[in-house]
């Protein structure tokens, strides 16, 4: 004779006790320092949205404000031993995104005290504080700004200006401590979207005044990753035990020619694409007059093709955002704040 199935309130009574069986997932402790800067603040946000009790590392008082709701935040710097003590403690997760960036601003030294000496007294702090994974925000300029071959993470670090290289010394210090602090490495290229517009408005308005010029042939790759796509690959590290102490490129997947994203944004903006052509050196001469500053340009003639299969293959990672959409809506912004 055939066994019935159980009556739905017999079932219903099996679920809810399975239910009840159920361990509620424990919230994840995360620190991020850096988290007054553009990704930094973006980051807290989706880390609250996820659940986790967020500490946040702030330069001073000033930017608390600027903190969502529910932020713990530690007042301080990396210098500082005793700040990060306490904001490492228990902690499952630091996000280590604080860094001196722009070769503009700081000197040689300032750049090397930031990023090579600040990294290993966040990375002391972390081990001292029981942290379970280290996820550090590098850079694709660890690689030369330009190169021929396919760049993947094993290939040659090579980098040609002193942010990169300081990004590949603070790199090495992270993997001296892989035996008692996992860590992950991203190593991002150039963000743009929403908190990330300077940059690009420049660019839209020299396209606006026809004064565009293509460096060289404008036949250069230039790699850039939209924010949301950028904290998509940073926050699948957080969970997974495939991303420990690994390495990854994080970009959109594409390769622009400098060509390409001119016009792209010439025809968002209803103007004319530009035509004329300038050597390196040229360019270099005008850009002040541009409003362009070295770290902006050193982007505009650099020239990489890089490889995200690792990402995808190891992590899920799905770049989102089109450069299109994106682009249409740095675009639809900054009319909105210069062409009301």
């Amino acid at each position: 004779m055939k066994k019935s199935d159980p009556k739905p309130k017999e079932a219903n009574e099996k679920k809810s006790e399975a239910k009840k069986e159920e361990k509620p997932e424990e919230k994840n402790i995360d620190l991020v320092t850096g988290a007054n800067g553009k990704l930094g603040r973006e980051l807290v946000k989706a880390l609250l949205k996820k659940g986790d009790i967020v500490r946040a590392l702030v330069k001073s008082k000033d930017y608390i404000i600027e903190l969502p709701p529910g932020v713990i935040p530690y007042i301080g710097d990396i210098s500082q031993e005793h700040v990060l003590d306490d904001a490492c403690k228990d902690a499952d997760n630091v996000f280590h995104l604080a860094a001196a960036v722009s070769e503009y601003k700081y000197t040689t030294e300032e750049l090397l005290k930031t990023n090579v000496e600040g990294t290993r007294n966040v990375l002391e702090a972390a081990e001292k504080g029981g942290v379970k994974h280290f996820i550090f925000t590098s850079t694709i300029d660890v690689y030369g700004r330009k190169r021929r071959e396919l760049l993947t993470e094993e290939s040659q670090l090579k980098p040609t200006d002193k942010y990169g290289y300081s990004k590949m010394l603070a790199e090495n210090i992270v993997k001296e401590y892989s035996n008692t602090l996992p860590h992950t490495i991203f190593r991002l290229a150039t963000i743009y979207g929403p908190g990330f517009e300077g940059p690009y408005f420049k660019v839209f308005k020299a396209l606006e005044e026809r004064k565009v010029y293509f460096v060289g042939s404008g036949e250069n790759h230039l790699a850039l990753v939209h924010i949301y796509d950028a904290l998509q690959g940073i926050l699948l590290a957080r969970l997974k035990e495939e991303s420990r102490n690994k390495v990854y490129n994080l970009t959109d997947g594409n390769a622009y020619t400098q060509k390409e994203l001119f016009n792209l944004a010439a025809d968002l903006l209803k103007v004319p694409r530009p035509t004329k052509h300038a050597s390196e050196f040229i360019v270099r001469l005008i850009a002040k007059s541009r409003g362009l500053d070295t770290d902006e340009l050193r982007f505009l003639t650099g020239n990489r093709v890089v490889d995200i299969s690792k990402i995808r293959n190891e992590l899920g990672y799905k770049p989102m955002v089109d450069i299109k959409v994106g682009t249409a809506e740095l675009v639809s912004s900054y009319l909105n704040k210069y062409h009301k």
